[in-house]
């Protein structure tokens, strides 16, 4: 569905990404993990096309949607009350009522055929796009999320920020993108409603991506987990926990790897350098010395949770 090739991305020089590649499939789940500061959230901002690649490209499908949850949303305010704005999600069922509305309102003055058969028309077009359920969905999320009926009738702007972005939530659950990119969904949930989205999420038609510290949120919902780490995207075909296993068994084989290389190189090493002025040995010499430089080299596993320690001397 998305496919992200080879991607580089800069920042002041420094590389956030370097020939980094993943695929979302259609129902993908994915966790989207990594040390802060390595660039999680910048990955949903070039793929929800915010940030232009360096290199690399981006690629889906022309009926793919993105629906896009992060913390720029908090500073949105409306008057509107916040069921109203969460049924923004339902933009052309919306749209088709207004005129319903306003054709109605029109018959009450000038009755006639036209406008009978065009009211006929869009009555017709907004059973097609379920417009008669569209408020029981956005009552049913909105309560889902930690609201009470009473507060649907609320603006929006009487909500402190982190209500205002369950109503963001909200709307863009009712939405329904092929891909819905989650940038720490639960910071502003209690324990009821974090366990409401989770269900939600598991029960998603489309693909999801999130990222979040919530580890047991991360179990509950993601079947992939997507480690940025190094300038590369690592995939995991698990959760969270599944992760931790198959890093931990990844890294020693890779070490194990490593360090058979290494004593390999050594023992080469000393039989080139024993036997380097040995004419008899010219050709072994010769044959290890390419191999040598034949050779893929594995790389020593590299903590990236190691902490930097500094030690002062003042004298």
């Amino acid at each position: 569905m998305i496919s992200v090739s080879n991607i580089s991305y800069y920042i002041g020089g420094r590389a956030l990404y370097e020939n980094a590649s993943m695929f979302v499939k259609p129902d993908d789940k994915i966790g989207l993990i990594g040390l802060n500061g390595t660039g999680k959230s910048t990955l949903l901002k070039i793929i929800n096309g915010e940030y232009s690649l360096d290199q690399g490209t981006i690629s889906m499908g022309k009926e793919c949607t993105i629906g896009f949850l992060n913390q720029d949303l908090l500073s949105y305010q409306t008057d509107d009350v916040i069921l109203t704005v969460a049924m923004e999600a339902f933009k052309e069922a919306v749209d088709t009522q207004r005129q319903i509305e306003k054709i109605l309102h029109d018959l009450e003055h000038n009755y006639n055929d036209k406008l009978v058969e065009k009211l006929t028309k869009l009555q017709e077009k907004f059973e097609q796009l379920d417009g008669y359920t569209m408020q029981s969905k956005a009552e049913e999320v909105l309560e889902g999320i930690g609201f009470s009926t009473a507060d649907l009738h609320r603006p929006l702007k009487e909500f402190s920020g982190g209500w205002r972005m369950r109503v963001m939530l909200a709307k863009l659950l009712l939405e329904k993108p092929s891909l819905l990119m989650l940038d720490e969904p639960t910071n502003h949930l209690d324990l009821p409603s974090i366990e409401w989205v989770e269900n939600y999420l598991r029960n998603y038609p489309g693909a999801v991506m999130v990222v979040s510290h919530d580890r047991q949120f991360l179990n509950n919902v993601i079947k992939k987990t997507v480690e940025v780490t190094n300038q590369q995207l690592v995939t995991y075909e698990g959760n969270y926990s599944f992760y931790l296993k198959e890093k931990e068994m990844r890294e020693q084989i890779q070490q194990n790897a490593y360090e058979n290389q290494q004593q390999k190189i050594r023992q080469t090493e000393r039989f080139i350098e024993r036997f380097r002025a040995k004419s008899s040995k010219a050709r072994q010499v010769q044959s290890r010395v390419k191999a040598l430089e034949r050779m893929d080299m594995v790389d020593e596993v590299i903590n990236d949770t190691a902490a930097i320690n500094f030690k002062f001397s003042f004298n």
